[in-house]
């Protein structure tokens, strides 16, 4: 009887360790060496954010005419004063945002339309209508509160801030410290909004096919989901009632096995 209580125990403290240890192991993502593969990857590459809605946008100008240049850093930091921006639970963020009809409002060019246009475009249109008051601006846009979340079975889940406003898929994934071991890559998910459209997209990380998605290369506010497998899942389901169960057990076993001669 005391071996058979013994077993018992012992079996029940193993099926907690392990159930608890399973969650801890890494799994690193490794792209293809296919050659056609790699040839997507550096198309992809390539890619030109579009602005969008909500988005801030910070305007220099660089100009010979100190006059002028003064005049409308002036203008810009009397607009933005007047505006306060955040980022996701991040510091405040000073810029022009694109407002929800797709417009930015741009000291001594007007309204320029921003929404779905590269920032190449949009920086040529003011540019262009500068040109009335100097010669030769040089003008430049950077969008300030480009960021992208990864949700799910990765190591670090959360949302990111894009300095250079230009990630990959994979390299969203590096910084979000990379999937688990006990992720599902074949049933990935990315949400995207497009035209005030909420969208989304799944990607089989086991094949090359996810190099020449459009997703690929991610956009402002997209979000990645990268879901448990199946195990994981059921673990998760029943793990809060059988594990502190199985470890009552365990310790109920173990008393009586120090008390049964």
């Amino acid at each position: 009887m005391k071996v058979y209580f013994r077993n018992i125990s012992y079996l029940s403290i193993l099926i907690a360790t392990l159930a608890s240890c399973s969650q801890s192991k890494t799994i690193r993502f490794e792209a293809s060496d296919d050659v056609n593969a790699l040839k997507a990857y550096k198309a992809q590459s390539n890619h030109v954010p579009i602005l969008e809605k909500n988005d801030i946008i910070e305007i220099t100008l660089i100009s010979s005419n100190e006059k002028f240049t003064k005049l409308f850093s002036t203008a810009v930091e009397n607009n933005i004063r007047n505006q306060l921006t955040y980022t996701s639970g991040a510091s405040a963020l000073k810029g022009f945002l694109v407002d929800q009809q797709g417009f930015l409002e741009v000291p001594y060019a007007g309204k320029i339309q921003a929404h779905n246009r590269s920032r190449e475009e949009v920086k040529n249109e003011i540019t262009e209508k500068l040109k009335v008051f100097i010669t030769e601006p040089i003008v430049q846009l950077k969008i300030l509160n480009f960021k992208i979340t990864v949700l799910g079975d990765v190591q670090r889940p959360g949302t990111f801030n894009i300095p250079n406003e230009k990630i990959s898929f994979i390299e969203a994934l590096g910084i979000a410290g990379d999937v688990n071991i006990t992720a599902n890559i074949n049933e990935v998910v990315i949400y995207r909004e497009i035209n005030d459209t909420l969208t989304k997209a799944a990607l089989n990380l086991n094949t090359e096919e996810v190099f020449y998605s459009d997703y690929f290369m991610l956009k402002q506010n997209d979000i990645i989901y990268i879901p448990p497998n199946k195990a994981k899942s059921a673990t998760a389901r029943y793990s809060p009632i059988y594990i502190p169960l199985l470890t009552s057990i365990s310790l109920l076993l173990t008393t009586l096995n120090l008390l049964i001669p």
